[in-house]
């Protein structure tokens, strides 16, 4: 299915800003009073790419398996790589040395692809992107060959109860290496039925319900549930790549928390969306959130080197050279408002890259083949 769908991609642009927002400390923080990113946007990502996914009978699963190859794996070693090197140039000029390369650390880059999903923790967001790719893989291959037997309904039951069996087994003692990928799938088949769910049976009915209503009854449900748990963060989850941070002593918290927040900002979406839709700048965000993932974080540094360039010349209060040497995430904040220049050069940073990418690399690349095919 073509991601056309300007409220979907709406929202998708909405989660990528999410993304970036958390790793350079909240300087937008969208609503995260009442529901925390990180209670609900990974999950979200899920559901979108359910609402968009088309699978059924006639699918043929080799051509479905090149294809997210194509414009999932693929990009994904491509960005992972280059982010890589990128951090390696990093380090080189925060340190003044040349960390060292080895066969065996390309081995273990590799197998983190498959682990945690992080192959340079500069990129550590596209943890996500084989996690996707597996996820949609499986499903695809299960739904094709149980296709007569299949029930939509019964397969959302069947994964929600999966997806709390994951939590409940991780919660605590976690789990070793190996397992992060299956059990991540299983966490997160529920959100992709979830999406299809909604597509074929939710969304129509849902437009016949008051937003603003449906809102403050999904915030009151998400107070009731604070009130309830031991603390406040509890409705929330530290790290997805590898399944730790469940803090709360009930492992269905995780499946409620997402879907209160997905149908929070389904109805600011639906709320805010029309003026938006046929914005480019929005419309752009959502078509390269793989650009945004992998990128956002090197601009971050980037932005770090600069000021570490003007901390040599004029000393700036409170830039903490050992931190930034040894870090990846660390945020100058002398001033908390500077917390959007980070916001800034990440998503915009990594937008103008991908323009740089179109303009001289695709596009030369792209008119040569025409011109062979010609001859």
């Amino acid at each position: 299915m073509a991601k056309t769908n300007k409220k979907f991609m709406l929202l998708s642009a909405v989660g990528i800003i999410m993304v970036v927002d958390v790793h350079c400390y909240g300087p937008l923080s969208l609503f995260c009073s009442f529901l925390p990113y990180n209670s609900f946007f990974m999950p979200m990502f899920m559901f979108i790419s359910g609402y968009f996914n088309k699978v059924d009978k006639d699918t043929d699963l080799w051509k479905y398996t090149k294809r997210k190859t194509r414009t999932l794996l693929l990009p994904y070693f491509v960005i992972s790589f280059l982010a890589f090197f990128i951090e390696r140039l990093i380090i080189c000029f925060k340190t003044g040395t040349v960390p060292a390369l080895s066969g065996k650390l390309f081995l273990q880059l590799f197998t983190n692809a498959f682990t945690s999903g992080e192959m340079a923790s500069i990129a550590a967001p596209m943890w996500f992107v084989p996690l996707l790719f597996t996820v949609q893989i499986i499903y695809a291959v299960v739904k094709k060959t149980l296709y007569n037997y299949w029930n939509g309904k019964k397969a959302l039951i069947l994964f929600a109860l999966l997806h709390i069996f994951v939590v409940w087994y991780v919660t605590g003692s976690g789990i070793a290496p190996y397992k992060y990928l299956p059990f991540k799938v299983l966490f997160f088949l529920v959100f992709l039925e979830m999406g299809i769910f909604f597509r074929d049976v939710l969304e129509e009915k849902l437009k016949k319900v008051n937003p603003l209503l449906l809102m403050t009854f999904l915030l009151l449900v998400n107070m009731t549930r604070i009130i309830i748990l031991p603390s406040e963060s509890d409705i929330a989850f530290r790290d997805l790549s590898t399944l730790t941070g469940f803090t709360s002593p009930y492992p269905v918290t995780p499946l409620i928390s997402s879907i209160v927040g997905i149908l929070f900002w389904l109805e600011i979406v639906e709320l805010i969306g029309p003026p938006l839709y046929e914005n480019r700048i929005i419309n752009y965000i959502s078509e390269n959130t793989f650009f945004i993932m992998g990128f956002h974080i090197i601009f971050f540094n980037l932005l770090n080197c600069v000021l570490f360039s003007v901390n040599k010349i004029i000393a700036l209060p409170d830039f903490d050279v050992s931190t930034f040497q040894r870090s990846n995430w660390y945020r100058w904040e002398y001033v908390l408002q500077f917390r959007l220049a980070y916001f800034l050069a990440g998503l915009f940073g990594s937008l103008a890259l991908r323009q740089i990418y179109d303009r001289f690399i695709k596009k030369p690349v792209s008119d040569r083949v025409k011109k062979r095919k010609q001859y």
